[in-house]
């Protein structure tokens, strides 16, 4: 009897930076939360003068000083003046069902000058207060009143100041000055800032493009500029790579005898010859991340490797040897993948920061509601950021040279002029395709070729008789499209 086989479970990779990188977003993220829905915006309870069994007397002093600070029995408490457009106002709850019966309460306040009968004050007392009053003591001092305050009473005093009595500080002004502000004109505001930023940035690249002009070929070369690997062609184009950079890796691979493609009714398979030949770093690294110790691998077992990683580092190490080695060939001013993390690093930054400010402000700013739009457009610049920023041109005049030789040679890939027949013309087609891929032309590419006799290549295997050029596309491209844009979404943050 064979062994009955058991099935091993899926295991997930850890990047511990990443790991701890989230889990201080997490703390911070609660942390904010954890202080807006925790803490509440209320007076410190009245202290007990005598207590019985039943009845309890309380009497506070309060004292406002010329600053708009508020003092409770001699210590200063959270609470201070708001600024309002016809007087500055004092809003403190001094009772808010705090759990014990209050036969009185007495609540006796200072002003800072002799005010006090200019002064409009009101005690709002509910849920179970037999009396409340608010009277005038003296020349600066009020005193507020309430009897039989039962166990979930809220009271709250008023004390509308003239305006000139308290000289706010400056930063308090400020933001008087910005609650005048209505909706409509935060929402402008964070209209306008993400709008700027995107018109910023396009300026800024324009004018890049503008000292880093790449001239466009009127003719076309029939054949490679140079012998680079395709992955490096599609970085000196887009200055990032991309699903189409692996798969024409994968192609480039099968055409120098690496590895070779097979294709089945149901589902498609790689197959590993002999890596014993010259192999770059990230052709070694992606070869290893497809077949590990195996020479086989199918497409069930590529999914795993799809599913159980939500990050590779092979593939962000993969990434990161091709924008080395177009760095080291003098193609760029720095490291594109260096360029890319300055922008995401920053965006990425400014995004959190904005959060965090959009929380906040309900919290210390209550009387500006609608700030959070300036946050919310905060955040949308953020993201611009992130999104256009990587595509700053840092080309090097070696590299805009390069570029225009390898935009000529697409001007030959796309052109619509079928080729002349020629007996050695299908090896032509295959041996350009992985840089036809790189420049998006890879159907005009084989539409040259379309009245001519194909051979399928003997590194695509299939079970299928008598492909044509069509039907071979056909078979050939959803495979390699499929692995490069799933290899290339599993890369680690900052290696897109």
């Amino acid at each position: 009897m064979e062994p009955k086989k058991v099935k091993k479970q899926p295991t997930v990779d850890i990047y511990w930076r990443k790991l701890i990188f989230f889990a201080l977003l997490f703390i911070v993220v609660f942390g904010v939360w954890k202080l807006i829905a925790g803490s509440k915006f209320f007076a410190d309870i009245p202290e007990d003068q005598t207590m019985t069994t039943y009845v309890t007397t309380s009497e506070v002093a309060l004292e406002v000083k010329d600053d708009g600070s508020v003092y409770k029995n001699g210590q200063k408490i959270k609470s201070k003046v708001t600024p309002e457009r016809d007087f500055d106002e004092l809003r403190l709850i001094v009772y808010d069902k705090n759990g014990f019966y209050l036969n009185n309460l007495r609540v006796v306040l200072t002003l800072p000058a002799a005010v006090a009968s200019e002064t409009k004050p009101e005690i709002l007392a509910i849920h179970g207060v037999d009396s409340a009053d608010a009277s005038v003591v003296d020349s600066s001092t009020i005193a507020y009143n309430a009897t039989s305050v039962s166990e979930n009473a809220t009271i709250t005093i008023v004390a509308k100041i003239p305006k000139g009595t308290i000289k706010l500080p400056f930063y308090d002004q400020v933001i008087f000055l910005l609650s005048s502000f209505g909706s409509s004109v935060w929402l402008s505001v964070a209209i306008i800032i993400p709008f700027l930023t995107l018109i910023y940035l396009f300026l800024l690249i324009a004018l890049h493009q503008r000292t880093q002009r790449v001239s466009i070929p009127d003719r076309a070369i029939g054949a490679p500029p140079m012998a680079l690997p395709p992955a490096v062609v599609g970085v000196l184009l887009n200055q990032k790579i991309g699903p189409r950079e692996i798969a024409a890796t994968l192609i480039d691979l099968s055409l120098r005898g690496y590895i070779f493609i097979i294709d089945r009714d149901r589902g498609f398979a790689f197959g590993k010859r002999n890596f014993s030949g010259q192999l770059l770093p990230f052709e070694r690294i992606i070869l290893s991340k497809i077949f590990r110790d195996t020479i086989r691998t199918s497409q069930d077992e590529i999914n795993e490797k799809f599913v159980n990683h939500l990050y590779s580092h092979k593939m962000s190490l993969f990434t990161k040897e091709i924008y080395s080695l177009a760095t080291r060939l003098g193609y760029f001013k720095e490291n594109p993948a260096r360029m890319h993390r300055k922008y995401q690093y920053f965006g990425t930054l400014l995004f959190f920061f904005a959060l965090a400010c959009f929380f906040l402000t309900f919290k210390y700013f209550p009387t500006l509601p609608y700030a959070v739009f300036l946050w919310i457009g905060m955040m949308v610049a953020s993201v611009i950021i992130i999104v256009v920023g990587g595509r700053m041109p840092i080309r090097t005049v070696l590299g805009r040279e390069g570029l225009s030789n390898w935009l000529a040679f697409r001007r030959y890939l796309s052109s619509p002029e079928p080729l002349p027949y020629e007996q050695t013309n299908y090896e032509k087609f295959t041996q350009y395709l992985p840089y036809a891929i790189i420049f998006h032309c890879e159907a005009m590419w084989a539409r040259r070729f379309a009245d001519q006799e194909f051979v399928v290549p003997d590194w695509f295997l299939t079970e299928k008789r008598g492909l044509g050029l069509k039907d071979f596309c056909l078979a050939l491209y959803p495979i390699i499209g499929y692995v490069g844009q799933n290899l290339a979404s599993i890369r680690e943050p900052g290696y897109k």
